[in-house]
């Protein structure tokens, strides 16, 4: 009797009997309980819980994600789910720093605090996948690797104890880059011009001298969500006044985001071999991002579920992973639908408790 499966480099790939009824039901009670959960919302544009919101939407989407490209043999219409989630995170990082902190030679508790966020949790995972991984899937990992993860820094060598650990590599540059981009004595048009053009010399370093161990497709596949956060940070309110000025009936708005959400389902590939549209692509999905935000401000309603799953995004990211293709107790599973919900809710559970760990490690160590 299998008590797991691992899925990983198509090894035990689920064949599902019915994919398109089985994603239905899931869909179906997702869409349910975001819907019960809506409540007013009173609150000023893309404020703390639709941020929050938006992250929930985005985790929504890397668990769908990851589960088509990596788990099934059917490639579902989320199947890009992944891809989609970090354009919004760093989207929404891009924008939350600047809100937070402008680009005025920032000082202070700046490191601190972004260590704090995102450390203690990163540690508490890694002793325990590593642990994991020696007693059910024989994996040992040499002290060079778990040091290098510790770190946040991530390599392309197998076995690796968490892939998503490459985020935080990348968010960690992004924010070294701000950072020193903020003590810079010029206004901020030229630091934010500043801005994007360290992070596409970056990508391009990447691209022409590829870097082994530093995820080079990721220097070139996100490459533009993050200073574009930060640019619609400072010029929402431009932004914002220019679009509703020229489009009187904002509902119309939805027609780029479906045609954009077409574009990116039926894309074969993410990252094609044209640089530019490499490194340009994510606009195509950030742009109807910014005009359903428009449109979702007027609507004035927000979902309970969405905003807890916002609010636990990063614990989950680092949790989904790993429960999902190297250690699946539940996915592979009949009915596939109902097992779903068994991890989903497993996941949510162990995410919380992460978040509260971490809280205590960050605590006890001031």
């Amino acid at each position: 009797m299998d008590y797991f499966l691992f899925h990983d480099f198509g090894y035990n790939q689920i064949d599902l009997i019915a994919p398109i009824l089985t994603f239905g039901i899931i869909f179906t009670i997702i869409l349910i309980l975001i819907g019960i959960t809506f409540k007013k919302n009173n609150n000023s544009f893309l404020d703390t819980q639709t941020t929050a919101s938006l992250r929930g939407e985005a985790v929504l989407f890397l668990i769908f994600g990851h589960l088509s490209f990596s788990c099934l043999k059917q490639k579902m219409f989320f199947n890009l789910g992944g891809y989609w989630a970090v354009i919004i995170f760093l989207f929404i990082s891009g924008y939350g720093l600047y809100q937070r902190y402008q680009l005025n030679n920032i000082r202070g508790i700046f490191w601190k605090k972004r260590i704090s966020n995102l450390y203690p949790a990163l540690w508490v995972t890694l002793v325990l996948f590593i642990f994991l991984d020696y007693f059910l899937l024989n994996l040992y990992h040499p002290l060079q690797r778990i040091l290098l993860s510790i770190l946040g820094i991530h390599l392309n060598e197998f076995p690796i104890i968490n892939p998503p650990v490459w985020f935080i590599q990348y968010i960690m540059m992004q924010y070294l880059i701000y950072w020193l981009i903020s003590k810079l004595p010029f206004p901020d048009i030229v630091k934010l011009i500043g801005l994007f053009v360290i992070c596409f010399c970056i990508a391009i370093l990447v691209e022409v001298l590829p870097i082994s161990g530093w995820c080079e497709k990721y220097w070139t596949l996100y490459t533009i969500a993050f200073p574009v956060g930060v640019l619609f940070g400072k010029y929402q309110m431009q932004i914002r006044a220019l679009i509703t000025e020229h489009l009187k009936n904002q509902f119309f708005l939805l027609i780029p985001l479906i045609i954009s959400l077409v574009i990116f389902s039926y894309g074969d590939d993410f990252s094609p071999d044209s640089f530019s549209l490499r490194t340009i692509k994510p606009l195509a999905l950030i742009i109807p991002i910014i005009l359903a935000l428009i449109i979702y401000e007027r609507i004035n309603l927000q979902s309970t579920f969405l905003i807890f799953l916002g609010n636990y995004s990063y614990e989950i990211y680092l949790l989904h992973y790993p429960f999902m293709i190297k250690y699946d107790f539940f996915l592979f599973r009949e009915p596939p639908y109902i097992f779903f919900f068994a991890y989903f809710v497993s996941l949510l559970i162990l995410s919380y408790i992460l978040s509260k760990t971490s809280i205590l490690i960050n605590i006890s160590h001031p």
